[in-house]
């Protein structure tokens, strides 16, 4: 089976992108893995995201290396940008209802990572 990648990417790379991506590959979805990476990314991932991810079962699946710039990441099958500019290309852009760091933020998240996986069909 092909592996594919989904790309999420947001505006620093450190916090929202880190969070779809676990809970991404919390799913395990055959022949499909995630990344993450921010349109001006920052130096570090944001505290945000292990708080927001510490009692939930993808919490070991965040990725704590430093934020990359989407052009550091290989090529994507498909990439999700979550509140960002509206000029950079994406296949799907998600503008978030919850703009605070918090629970609610993250369960529309990862109720918008659900739904996204439910529509891709396994790799040939």
């Amino acid at each position: 089976m092909q592996q594919r990648t989904i790309l999420f990417v947001c505006p620093h790379g450190a916090g929202k992108s880190r969070i779809a991506a676990a809970w991404f590959d919390g799913l395990r979805l055959p022949g499909w893995t995630a990344s993450s990476a921010g349109l001006q990314p920052q130096t570090e991932v944001s505290v945000h995201a292990a708080r927001l991810l510490a009692d939930t079962p993808v919490r070991p699946l965040l990725d704590e290396a430093a934020p990359r710039p989407v052009s550091a990441v290989p090529e994507a099958d498909l990439l999700v940008l979550i509140d960002g500019d509206d000029r950079f290309p994406a296949d799907v852009r998600w503008t978030l209802e919850q703009q605070t760091f918090d629970q609610q933020m993250c369960a529309e998240i990862r109720d918008r990572v659900h739904a996204l996986a439910a529509t891709l069909a396994p790799p040939p």
